[in-house]
C-alpha cells in the first residue's frame, strides 16, 4: 500500500510597520476582525500576527501614552503574536520596554536580543508553539535588526548571534513538537532572503517586515516562502497554506497561495479601535498643553534649528553644538510654546551624541554646509521624520566664521581662533557620526565619545526650552 496523506489548510493574517498609523489602523482592524469572524464561522484554522513597529515615538499619541494605547489596540484587533522592531525598542527606555512586554496580552518575540547578564527582557518570549484550530503546531519565533551594537550601547543590551540563534530555537521548536516553524522576522527583506539561504530545512515560512516591502505575492527563497505587507496599514496580507501531513504526523507546505488586501482610506472603521483612540487623544491633549516659555516674536526654522544646536551644546556642556536643518519641519509662532508645538516642529528620532573631531574638518564641515548638493540631499530612514526630509544645512553653536563669495575665513571656536590638528568635542545628533546617513564627508573620521542613552535631541531641545524666557536668537 502506497503512503497515506492527509491534507489541511492554515490561513495567516500578516501586518507589518503600522508606524503608529491611527486611522488607517482603524480601517485596518475592521478588514481584520471581519475577515476572522468568517474564518471562524467556516471552522478554518488561521493565524494573526504582526512583525513590528507597531509603535511609533514620533507620533504625539503614542508618545503621550508611553505605547499602552497600542497594547490595547494590538489586544482589540485579535492578534496571536508579534515581532518587535526598532520602534518598539530604540525609541523606548529600557525600562520601559521591559513594562509594555510584560503588560501585553499579545506576546513580543524577540530571540536575538537579551539583557546585558543574558536573562530575557521584561515580558519578552524568544518563541512560543501555537495550537490551531485543526490541531497544528506551529511554532513561532522573533528577531530584529540590532543595529549593529547600538542597542548594547544605548540600552545595555546584549546582541545574540542572529544565526547560530535561529538554529538553536528551531531545533528546540521541533523537539517540543512544532508541525511548522514560521519565523517573524525584522531584519528587512533584503536580509530575510539572505537568512532564508542559510537556514533552509529549519525554517517553513518567513513573515518580513521592517523594508516595508510590498510583496504581492510570496517570494521563494531557498524553498522558503517570504511575505510582507508593506507599511503603514495599507494592506493587510493573507497566505494560505496547503499542508501535507503523512502518516507518521509529518507537516510540510506542499504550496502556498499568497495575497495582499488594500485597506481604502473611505474604508468602514472599526468603533472599538475608534473608542480607544478617542481616549488615547484626549490623555495627549493634556500631555501636549505644557508651556515651555513664551516668545513675543515667531522663531523661524532657522532660528529653531540654531536653538537645538545651543540645546546640544549644552546637553554636553562642551565647546562645540551643531544640528541639521532636518531636525525640525519648521518654524515657530509666536506666543507660548508648548510641548506640542515642539513635538510638533521636531519629528525626528535621533539619539544625541558627543564626538570629537579634528578641526580642520571642522572647517570641511562648514564649507559643505554650503554646498546644495548636501544640503538638499533627501534622507530616509534613520529615526528621520518625514521621510524624504531634507539633511538642510548645519547650525554651529560656539562657532563663528566669514564667508565671502564661497571662501571661509577667521574660523573662531568660542573666541578663539580654530587650531586644524586640535580634536574638538560637539555636541550633534546620531545622524552626524555616519557620511553616508548625513551626506557631509567632513565627519567621515570622527570619534563618538557618548551617546545619550534613554534619551533623543527633541528630549534635550525641550528639557533646554524650560531654561529659556523669551530667548534672543541670533542666526
Amino acid at each position: 500500500m502506497g503512503e497515506k496523506h492527509m491534507n489541511k489548510q492554515l490561513t495567516i493574517l500578516h501586518t507589518n510597520d503600522l508606524h503608529a498609523s491611527y486611522d488607517q489602523a482603524l480601517r485596518q482592524a475592521a478588514y481584520i476582525k471581519k475577515r476572522v469572524r468568517e474564518m471562524e464561522a467556516n471552522g478554518e484554522s488561521f493565524l494573526l500576527v504582526d512583525g513590528g513597529d507597531h509603535m511609533d515615538m514620533s507620533i504625539n499619541e503614542c508618545l503621550a501614552t508611553d505605547g499602552r494605547m497600542h497594547l490595547e489596540m494590538l489586544a482589540e484587533t485579535g492578534y496571536h503574536a508579534m515581532s518587535v522592531g526598532n520602534n518598539e525598542l530604540l525609541r523606548s527606555t529600557p525600562e520601559l520596554i521591559r513594562k509594555l512586554s510584560l503588560q501585553s496580552s499579545v506576546p513580543w518575540l524577540l530571540s536575538n536580543l537579551v539583557e546585558g547578564d543574558g536573562s530575557t527582557i521584561g515580558g519578552v518570549k524568544e518563541s512560543l508553539i501555537l495550537t490551531a484550530a485543526d490541531g497544528t503546531k506551529v511554532g513561532l519565533f522573533g528577531a530584529t535588526d540590532q543595529f549593529e551594537d547600538l542597542y548594547e550601547n544605548k540600552h545595555g543590551f546584549k546582541n545574540l548571534d542572529t544565526l547560530k540563534t535561529i538554529e538553536e530555537i528551531t531545533a528546540r521548536l521541533k523537539d517540543d513538537g512544532a508541525d511548522l516553524i514560521i519565523f517573524l522576522s525584522h531584519l528587512g527583506f533584503g536580509a530575510d532572503q539572505e537568512m532564508a539561504k542559510e537556514i533552509s530545512g529549519s525554517v517553513d515560512l518567513i513573515i518580513g517586515a521592517h523594508s516595508h516591502t510590498v510583496l504581492e505575492t510570496p517570494v521563494i527563497e531557498s524553498g522558503i516562502p517570504i511575505v510582507q505587507a508593506g507599511s503603514h496599514g495599507i494592506y493587510v496580507g493573507e497566505l494560505s497554506l496547503h499542508l501535507k501531513v503523512d502518516n507518521e504526523g509529518r507537516h510540510t507546505i506542499d504550496s502556498c497561495e499568497g495575497k495582499l488586501i488594500e485597506i481604502s482610506p473611505d474604508s468602514e472603521v472599526d468603533p472599538v479601535m475608534e473608542a480607544i483612540l478617542e481616549k488615547g487623544r484626549k490623555e495627549t491633549d493634556q500631555f501636549l498643553s505644557e508651556v515651555l516659555f513664551t516668545t513675543s516674536e515667531p522663531l523661524s526654522h532657522a532660528n529653531v534649528i540654531q536653538l537645538m544646536a545651543d540645546s546640544l551644546r549644552n546637553r554636553w556642556n562642551t565647546e562645540i553644538g551643531i544640528m541639521y536643518g532636518g531636525g525640525a519641519v519648521s518654524g515657530m509662532e509666536a506666543g507660548d510654546v508648548t510641548k506640542g508645538s515642539v513635538l510638533n516642529t521636531c519629528k525626528s528620532m535621533h539619539s544625541p551624541v558627543l564626538m570629537e573631531l579634528q578641526g580642520k574638518n571642522i572647517t570641511k564641515l562648514i564649507e559643505e554646509s554650503y554646498k546644495n548638493e548636501i544640503t538638499s540631499k533627501p534622507v530616509y530612514g534613520n529615526g528621520f521624520r518625514p521621510h524624504g526630509i531634507p539633511i538642510g544645512t548645519l547650525a554651529f553653536s560656539g562657532v563663528e566664521w566669514e564667508a565671502e563669495d564661497g571662501i571661509i575665513s577667521n574660523i573662531k571656536v568660542n573666541g578663539k581662533e580654530l587650531e586644524e590638528k586640535r580634536l574638538y568635542k560637539i555636541g550633534t545628533g546620531s545622524p552626524m557620526l555616519y557620511e553616508e546617513v548625513c551626506g557631509y564627508s567632513a565627519v567621515k573620521e570622527n570619534t563618538l565619545i557618548d551617546l545619550g542613552k534613554n534619551e533623543m535631541v527633541k528630549d534635550v531641545f525641550l528639557n533646554y526650552l524650560k531654561t529659556l524666557l523669551n530667548p534672543s536668537v541670533s542666526i
